[in-house]
């Protein structure tokens, strides 16, 4: 019992000490001990394996504590090559395994945030999340094949889909435009800010991202959310493709509803 012990805290010990090293110096010693233990078994027994595959195969099932028992060593040197592959090998591969599933974890955490980079290319990129947005995109996913990008200062992202990526931060950071490839987007849409009540501040945050947005690229097309038509003389030194009045959003809405 006290001996049982003991190899659990070795092997625990060993595993907590793999686990803290470089992840690629895990993979390629993974990738080491599984050749080296290959070639060592077909060395050592070469009737009990009569091919590298037959050595290889007993070497993996061995790592992922399978143990098939259709090969096994039968020599001394043989059993005590084993026995050390059984204390090293299963731990760095237990180590691999689970770093791999973590790094699907972590993916998966960071998407949701909003703070993975989008490298993907002709998307639509949609800035500032609301009502109006939700439709949008809802929109650009049933009619085209573009990709939706979208920004905004949320926790997490606020729409789940496959052709939907998520980008949190300031759009007027060259960080956050950065990251959801403005450049290489086909269009931007910039609507209005509904959480801000003054209108004058929600068309001038409008422009602000505009500006921004044309500054780093200049060659991709800009649509923009406007509260008030008088607000639009603001808008002489910026590059703007298109205004769409919020008022012209409602009333498209109904026509499209009938």
């Amino acid at each position: 019992m006290e001996g049982r012990l003991l190899f659990l805290l070795i092997f625990r010990r060993l595993v907590n000490r793999i686990s803290k090293v470089n992840n690629t110096f895990i993979f390629v010693s993974t990738i080491l001990v599984i050749a080296v233990s290959t070639f060592v078994m077909r060395k050592i027994e070469p009737d009990t394996f009569p091919s590298l595959f037959d050595s290889l195969w007993w070497v993996m099932t061995t790592m992922t504590t399978v143990g098939y028992g259709d090969f096994y060593p039968t020599s001394v040197g043989g059993r005590i090559f084993a026995m050390a592959l059984y204390i090293i090998g299963i731990g760095i591969l237990g180590v691999v395994i689970g770093k791999i599933v973590d790094s699907f974890g972590t993916f998966k955490r960071l998407k949701g945030e909003g703070k993975l980079r989008y490298k993907g290319k002709n998307h639509i990129v949609i800035v500032g999340w609301s009502k109006k947005a939700e439709y949008a995109v809802k929109g650009i996913l049933s009619t085209k094949d573009s990709d939706v990008v979208i920004i905004d200062e949320l926790d997490k992202e606020p729409f789940e889909h496959d052709r939907v990526h998520f980008v949190a931060g300031d759009a007027a950071t060259e960080n956050t435009i950065d990251m959801a490839n403005i450049k290489e987007a086909k269009s931007v849409i910039i609507f209005a800010d509904d959480k801000i009540d003054n209108p004058l501040l929600v068309d001038g945050k409008s422009m602000l991202l505009a500006a921004s947005i044309e500054q780093y690229a200049p060659n991709v097309k800009t649509i923009i959310e406007v509260i008030k038509e008088e607000h639009l003389r603001g808008f002489t030194h910026v590059k703007v493709d298109e205004f769409i009045l919020s008022n012209e959003l409602v009333s498209s809405r109904a026509v499209a509803s009938l």
